[in-house]
């Protein structure tokens, strides 16, 4: 295969950044499509983060990735941010167009794919419950309202921000219904006995001493008749499987997943989200087709390696 000539560096930018597993797919992706490039892991306090892009013109990188906390910090030192970042409130990934640096979000695109290509789910018309309102939560909620979800509940700990997301969605999708509400409250209870699509956007679940992010028994067993109060009055509903999905991936599957897979649902973590997102950062860095297949292989190797690690 020919490679190419010049030299190229990406990296990603975060903190902390110990458990990125993005450098092994995109070294195994250059190497395939024989790009003479490296990836590199820029950990950076937020001071640091600033003051290097205040002189983004001089940084010496073809293209870089972005993730916590500097998502949305990044946006203002950009030329141009794409409509959809710019909705979504967030930027995972920066290319270079001439001299000028463009920031898009590739976390959106990496969701809708994994959810649909590997978890053969469509959004249209279906009712969704999202935990969490983070940054990852908008990035769902953007994608699954572009693909014609019906219904939304937002359940946050710190419900303003959940009325956020809602309220800022409500002003681009007319169509989508929005409830923000707080987490734990019967609300969500009540919502996870009609939904279609339950998703974990947050944290909970990557240590073994998180608390549940539901209790299980609000969770519906596939097929059984389930009572949703209505007012004083209630009403009888069969359940059948949800889709469930954790953007978590290491644990493979979560407690919040193990519930679900035990209740009968279908299931699907976070690695497909992980592995998509980043095949489409290297397609706007080097205008080339990623090696999903070779990235995604990189990943599970990355991930093999990191559990014989000592803790």
């Amino acid at each position: 295969m020919k490679k190419d000539k010049a030299f190229k560096l990406y990296g990603i930018f975060g903190h902390p950044l110990s458990h990125t597993l993005s450098p092994a797919m995109h070294e195994a992706a250059f190497r395939k499509l024989g790009i003479d490039a490296s990836y590199i892991v820029l950990e950076l306090i937020p001071a640091a983060f600033k003051k290097l892009m205040g002189q983004s013109s001089r940084i010496s990188l073809s293209g870089f990735n972005v993730t916590v906390p500097y998502k949305e910090t990044v946006m203002k030192y950009l030329d141009s941010v794409r409509p959809e970042a710019r909705a979504i409130g967030a930027v995972n990934t920066v290319f270079k167009q001439g001299k000028r640096w463009i920031g898009t979000n590739t976390d959106m695109e990496g969701f809708l794919m994994t959810l649909i290509k590997d978890g053969k789910f469509r959004p249209s018309g279906k009712k969704a419950v999202i935990l969490g309102a983070g940054g990852a939560a908008r990035a769902v909620i953007y994608g699954l309202s572009q693909e014609g979800v019906r219904e939304v509940l937002i359940a946050d700990c710190f419900p303003e921000k959940a009325r956020k997301i809602a309220s800022d969605m409500r002003k681009l999708f007319k169509r989508t219904k929005y409830h923000a509400v707080a987490a734990g409250t019967p609300e969500v209870k009540v919502a996870l006995q009609k939904a279609d699509i339950v998703i974990n956007a947050t944290p909970v679940g990557l240590k073994s001493q998180d608390p549940e992010v539901v209790p299980e028994g609000w969770v519906p067993r596939a097929g059984r008749a389930n009572v949703i109060p209505r007012g004083r009055a209630s009403q009888k509903a069969n359940c059948g499987p949800i889709f469930f999905m954790d953007l978590i991936y290491n644990p493979a599957v979560t407690p919040f997943l193990k519930v679900a897979k035990k209740k009968g649902h279908r299931t699907l973590n976070g690695l497909g989200m992980l592995l998509y997102q980043g095949a489409r950062a290297l397609e706007h860095w080097t205008g080339r087709k990623a090696p999903v297949d070779v990235m995604r292989r990189a990943l599970l190797q990355a991930l093999k390696e990191k559990k014989k690690l000592p803790r």
